[in-house]
Order: C-alpha cells, then sequence, then structure tokens
C-alpha cells in the first residue's frame, strides 16, 4: 500500500467514525424526549434530566410527601418556583407539559402556574384555579383576536390531579386526570412575550385578583415533543387509583391488582375474601365467584379516596371458543373513547399465534406481538384514513386451533 492508499484510508475511517458518532448522538437525542424533570426530591430544583439549570425555590418551600419521592409542599403565603429563561424557547415548537399536584380548598382564583409578564390579556400561558365553580382554566393568549382557553371541573374524589398539555402544530390539547378534556386548534402559532417569566404560583396578577397556590406540586416536566394519549396512559401515575381495568378469570386463577402511591397513611381492599393482603398498594386475587374489589384511601393530610375493579369469574363451561369478539368500529380521535382496536374477550384464548389488521388494498397495518395488544389507528407513525378495515386472528381455544376473519370501520 502506498502512501496516497494510506492517506485514503485514514481518511475515510475518520469519516466513518464521525458519521457513527454523529449517528449516535442524534439517537440519543431523539430518544431523550425529555426536556426537564422537576422532580422535587429532597425539597430542591434540581433538574433531573441535567440540560436545564436548577428552578429557584423561593420563600421557604418544604417537602411533601410526593408520588415518586417527595414534593414541593407551597404555603399559600411567599411560596414560589421560578424556572430557568431558557425553557421559553420550549413553547415555540411542538412540546408536551406534566405535572401532579393537591390543592387546598382555598376561595378566590388560584395561580397553580403562569408563564407572563404582566397581568393582562396579552402574551402570557396560566393555569389557574377557580375555588367557585371547582374548575381548573388553562389560557394560552397572544392577543384579544389570538388566544385559547379550556376548562375542566376538578373530580372531587380525587387526592391528587393530574395535568397535560400538549402541542402539536397548531393544535392544543388538554388531559386532566388521565382523561382527554378537549383539543383547541390556534388560528397561528401563538408565541409568549420575551419578557415573561415562567413559575409556579408567581403570577403578575397575584396583587390584582389572584390568591398563591396552597399544597403540593410533583414530578413536573415538559418533553420536546406531543405525547400521544397511550403515551399519557403509559407514564400516568395512578395516584390512589387501581391500575387494572375490569378483567375476566377462570375460576382458580388470579390476577395482580395494584395501584399507585398517593401518600396514604392507611389503606384497604374490600372484600377481603381471595386477597393475599388487604393493606397494601399491590395484592393478589383470586376469587372464587365474580367480585368487585373496592380499594379505599386517606392520605396523610386526611383526605380520602376510593377506586373499584370488578374481576369476572368464569368456568371452562362458559366459554364459546368461536364467539372472538372484536369491536365493529372504533374511533382514535384523541377523545379519550374507544382509542385503540383489541380483542375483548381474551380469557378465551390459550395463546395467540397472529392478530393482524389490513387496509383496503392488503397492507398489513397492525401486527399483535401479545394477547392485549391493541391498535391505535397509526402506521408508519401516521394516521391511518378512515375506512374499512380487515382483521385476521390465528389463536387457540381448548386445545384446539381457531381462526377468525373479519371486518371494521375505522371512524375520525
Amino acid at each position: 500500500m502506498n502512501v496516497m492508499q494510506k492517506i485514503r484510508q485514514k481518511s475515510y475511517l475518520v469519516r466513518l467514525v464521525l458519521i457513527i458518532s454523529s449517528m449516535i448522538f442524534l439517537g440519543v437525542k431523539y430518544a431523550s424526549s425529555q426536556v426537564v424533570h422537576y422532580s422535587f426530591d429532597a425539597c430542591n430544583g434540581m433538574d433531573e434530566v441535567l440540560l436545564q439549570p436548577d428552578a429557584d425555590l423561593q420563600g421557604g418551600i418544604t417537602c411533601g410527601c410526593g408520588l415518586l419521592g417527595q414534593s414541593a409542599s407551597f404555603d399559600g403565603v411567599n411560596d414560589r418556583v421560578v424556572f430557568p429563561n431558557g425553557l421559553r424557547d420550549v413553547f415555540e415548537q411542538n412540546f408536551s407539559l406534566e405535572f401532579y399536584f393537591q390543592i387546598e380548598p382555598v376561595l378566590g382564583t388560584i395561580d397553580i402556574l403562569s408563564f407572563a409578564s404582566e397581568c393582562s390579556l396579552d402574551s402570557n400561558f396560566t393555569i389557574r384555579y377557580l375555588s367557585n365553580t371547582n374548575e381548573v382554566i388553562v389560557n394560552l393568549t397572544e392577543n384579544i383576536n389570538a388566544r385559547i382557553e379550556t376548562r375542566a371541573e376538578l373530580n372531587v374524589d380525587n387526592c391528587w390531579h393530574h395535568i397535560l398539555w400538549v402541542k402539536s402544530g397548531l393544535e392544543y390539547s388538554f388531559y386532566l386526570d388521565n382523561e382527554f378534556i378537549s383539543t383547541n386548534v390556534a388560528p397561528k402559532g401563538l408565541s409568549i412575550g420575551k419578557n415573561a417569566i415562567f413559575g409556579i404560583s408567581n403570577s403578575p396578577c397575584l396583587a390584582v385578583n389572584e390568591e398563591r397556590f396552597t399544597g403540593v406540586i410533583d414530578e413536573f416536566k415538559i418533553y420536546d415533543r406531543p405525547i400521544s394519549l397511550l403515551e399519557a396512559n403509559n407514564i400516568y401515575l395512578f395516584p390512589g387509583e387501581i391500575v387494572n381495568r375490569d378483567t375476566t378469570i377462570f375460576i382458580g386463577n388470579s390476577v395482580e391488582l395494584s395501584a399507585g402511591n398517593n401518600c396514604a397513611s392507611s389503606l384497604s381492599w374490600t372484600p377481603i375474601d381471595g386477597l393475599t393482603a388487604t393493606n397494601t398498594f399491590n395484592t393478589t386475587a383470586t376469587p372464587a365467584e365474580s367480585t368487585t374489589y373496592t380499594l379505599s384511601t386517606q392520605a396523610i393530610d386526611g383526605c380520602t379516596q376510593t377506586d373499584t375493579v370488578r374481576i369476572n369469574v368464569i368456568s371452562d363451561d362458559d366459554i364459546s371458543c368461536e364467539n372472538l369478539l372484536l369491536p365493529s368500529a372504533f374511533t382514535p380521535n384523541g377523545d379519550g373513547l374507544n382509542e385503540t382496536y383489541r380483542i375483548s374477550n381474551t380469557f378465551i384464548l390459550e395463546s395467540l399465534e397472529s392478530f393482524e389488521i389490513f387496509d383496503r388494498w392488503g397492507t398489513r397495518v397492525f401486527v399483535a406481538s401479545g394477547i392485549n395488544d391493541g391498535w391505535d389507528g397509526l402506521f408508519n407513525g401516521l394516521p391511518v384514513n378512515p375506512g374499512h378495515y380487515i382483521y385476521k386472528v390465528s389463536y387457540t381455544c381448548q386445545n384446539a386451533d381457531k381462526s377468525a376473519i373479519g371486518g371494521f370501520s375505522l371512524l375520525r
């Protein structure tokens, strides 16, 4: 090999290393869509993602009991949080913002979150609680002709609440307590004032018509992309709620019941029949007959909460192997209802060999990898068009191979 060949070889290797390094960097950047995560553990404002400066906790914020550790407890007098200025850039692109809160019943209009420079309707983003109507109201305003407002009533049966605000293009979607509330379409991209300050319980309207937040805030996160309804459900912590949906099992079988932490000072499952434990968030149920289990919790501050799950118990004689249940239609439109197409009575399946969905041209748009998998109406990451689709299912039931073919409608 002559000198020029060696030089070319080294140059090629250098370029290859640079390309691979760039791919790795981009891959890590793409995978890490979380821009900031303030957990408020140890009563500090450290960003767990380590991409942003620490948040400034002012006034004397103390540690409260959190869902995944500790939370930030606000006294409603001087306590507030000021976030870094760099987070303003996130609001100029697609993003998702989420956090959990527990609010004390203080009278008036309560400032939870604000991104504003002055007390006006121009160039600001606010999340407030209205005590007279028990509503959370979200406002994003550039001027009087370009604004979005959405509101929802808090469920008084829940101790903790969760807010998720998602921007995708000109669409702004609001979720409260893991339920879709609404999507608003802005006339254009809405901007926040350059001098706006982003914070909790730090609104410029506090001296005029708002009160400081009293309660606790936990797990404050911002992502640099929209979060889908399926992702929202996967990251939701179910505070004090039973994670399991109603289900059906064969007599003699068991099901693991799980609930999310809500800083409970006491909890109990009832009835106790068929349970391995009655005072823990996780227990195993082996009911002898169909049973509705109730989880009752009392948080440290005295807030009480209940949730239920139904376990239907059947015998082999109740099974009809030919009756595989799939819906005739579903609506993956982001309203939180009927969003996923899946087999309803998976309890009859001993195993699932395949579950495939095809469009009318024969293109396979979905294949399941597990019995409980369902289709969200996406193909290659994009929503498919409304229309008629075909499913094909191969499965075993009572030691016999079975198959089912049918059609359904996708509506938006």
